[in-house]
This record gives C-alpha cells, sequence and structure tokens, in this order.
C-alpha cells in the first residue's frame, strides 16, 4: 500500500462479514435485478396495452386501467420491499431482522417468478448459517467456540487464526 491511498474501514467491515452472509446477499440481489428486470417488463406491456387501447377503444376500457394500475403499484411496492427489508438489512449485516422478510418475499415470488423465488429462499437458508458463523466463529454451531484471533505485527489488522498464512493487508506472515 502507499501512502497517496490509505486503507478505508469500509473494506475492513466488509472483509469482517461471514461468508454465508455475503452469499446470502448475492443470492438476494440477482433475486431482486431478476424481479427489476420482471417488473419493468409488466410495466412495459401495461404501457404497451395503453397504447394499443387509445387506438381501440372499448366499452370496459376504465376496469382494465384501474387493474393495471393496481398490478403497477403493487410491483413498485413490492421491489420496495424486497429492497428495504430484505437486501439493506443483509448488507448491513442484520441478519436476523432480514430472515423473516426474506422467507416471506422467497414465498411470494414463488408464484411471481419461480427463479427469483428460489434465490430469495436460499438467500433465507443462507442468513441462517451467517448468523451461527456470527455467534459461533469461522465453525459454526450453536456450541463452537469462537475463534481465536491473531493481530498482524506489520499493520495490526486482527485475523482468524489459521484464516491467512500471509496477512492479506501487508503480506506479513503470521505467527503466534
Amino acid at each position: 500500500m502507499s501512502a497517496a491511498y490509505p486503507p478505508s474501514t469500509a473494506w475492513d467491515s466488509a472483509r469482517a462479514r461471514p461468508p454465508s452472509g455475503v452469499t446470502a446477499e448475492t443470492l438476494v440481489l440477482i433475486g431482486l435485478i431478476l424481479q427489476v428486470i420482471g417488473g419493468a417488463l409488466v410495466i412495459g406491456g401495461i404501457a404497451w396495452f395503453f397504447g394499443y387501447s387509445a387506438f381501440h377503444p372499448f366499452p370496459y376500457v376504465w376496469a382494465v386501467v384501474t387493474a393495471a394500475a393496481v398490478v403497477v403499484v403493487a410491483v413498485v411496492i413490492f421491489l420496495y420491499f424486497a429492497y428495504t427489508l430484505s437486501y439493506e438489512r443483509i448488507r448491513r449485516g442484520e441478519y436476523r431482522a432480514a430472515q423473516a422478510p426474506t422467507l416471506v418475499l422467497g414465498i411470494l415470488s414463488l408464484f411471481l417468478g419461480l427463479i427469483p423465488g428460489i434465490l430469495y429462499l436460499v438467500g433465507y437458508a443462507k442468513l441462517d448459517a451467517a448468523i451461527r458463523e456470527q455467534q459461533g466463529g469461522l465453525g459454526g454451531g450453536p456450541g463452537a467456540v469462537p475463534t481465536a484471533l491473531i493481530a498482524c505485527r506489520g499493520c495490526g489488522r486482527v485475523h482468524p487464526v489459521g484464516a491467512y498464512v500471509h496477512c492479506p493487508e501487508c503480506g506479513q506472515k503470521l505467527s503466534a
């Protein structure tokens, strides 16, 4: 590292997250992206239908307009809740708070789009593993002993014993 680019604290906090938490975040993000694409296709289809009905009016257009407005609002609200209640909480490391919303979103998404629903449900399972990893160190499990830590003599960063031979920050050999 050079003096011109000091290490950021955001990088250090992201590195301290359990691997299952990072996996859950990725799965939920991919599910959210797929739902955004699906929502955009639904809204685009509704917009196309409005254009079509402008040139070919029919007597019950008010019912279709109302139903389309409800669908658009429901899509936007669903995506908002998926982002704020699930993805944002996972990104902040609040795995326990994100569990229930991720499960509910996964079940609802199975009906709205199969692949995002599966991704949410797998992300929910990974959240459970991330909670265990946070509570019991890298070994996980309810009765696991917390992992011992070692500080690098070069940069002072703290790492779990046995996780690295050399410090990933400065490259110095980690020894007890």
